[in-house]
């Protein structure tokens, strides 16, 4: 009797061992899942997050990258006046209206002012008003960008046309355009016997 109360005390005793031995094992909720603390799982968080932070940042400094980088070329007066010759030149052939800035039809002024809202750089309407914008040139120093001015003959004080210049060849050879009433858009040399007796000026606009 005293012999199997004893086996009975140490089964009892050995199945006790046994539960306590299981519980201080880690139960997992995925069977092959690596048992990790509390603070290795806190650890992984905190670098996970890291690693959100890290990619938010740069994409952040790639935008600001583009930013500065488009911000460049925008204050550039080289790249801004191409615009404006790229825009003036795709109205090419457009047959001349007058009030016109469409490619329906389009007036000298007219063709200025919409080829300068590429840039947004908003020009007055007429072309008298387009010669007292910006600071005067002489014809030796002129560029691409600016604007020519004409009239009855070179010795007029009233502006009746207005093109600009696309192109310095030479001192013999300037590229301008200009909306034509007999051909529409079209370009021309503003060194030609028959523009430079109309000449009166040309004007550098201000970007």
């Amino acid at each position: 009797m005293r012999t199997l109360f004893t086996t009975s005390a140490l089964l009892i005793f050995f199945l006790v061992l046994m539960a306590s031995c299981q519980t201080s094992q880690p139960v997992f909720s995925k069977r092959g899942e690596t048992y990790r603390s509390a603070r290795e799982i806190a650890a992984a968080k905190r670098q996970q997050r890291k690693g959100r932070h890290n990619r938010d940042d740069s994409r952040s400094i790639a935008a600001s990258k583009d930013h500065s980088r488009r911000a460049r070329v925008s204050r550039n007066p080289g790249a801004q006046i191409s615009t404006v010759i790229e825009t003036a030149r795709s109205y090419t052939g457009v047959p001349y209206k007058w009030g016109g800035t469409t490619r329906v039809g389009m007036d000298c002024s007219g063709l200025l002012c919409t080829s300068f809202q590429s840039i947004d750089v908003p020009l007055p309407r007429t072309s008298e008003e387009q010669s007292h914008y910006g600071k005067k040139v002489k014809l030796k120093n002129i560029r691409e960008g600016d604007l020519v001015f004409f009239g009855a003959n070179r010795f007029s004080n009233e502006v009746t046309h207005v093109g600009m210049v696309t192109e310095v060849i030479s001192d013999e050879e300037v590229r301008f355009i200009h909306a034509s009433t007999s051909l529409g858009v079209t370009e021309n040399n503003l060194y030609s016997d028959y523009f430079q007796k109309l000449f009166i000026k040309a004007v550098r606009p201000p970007l």
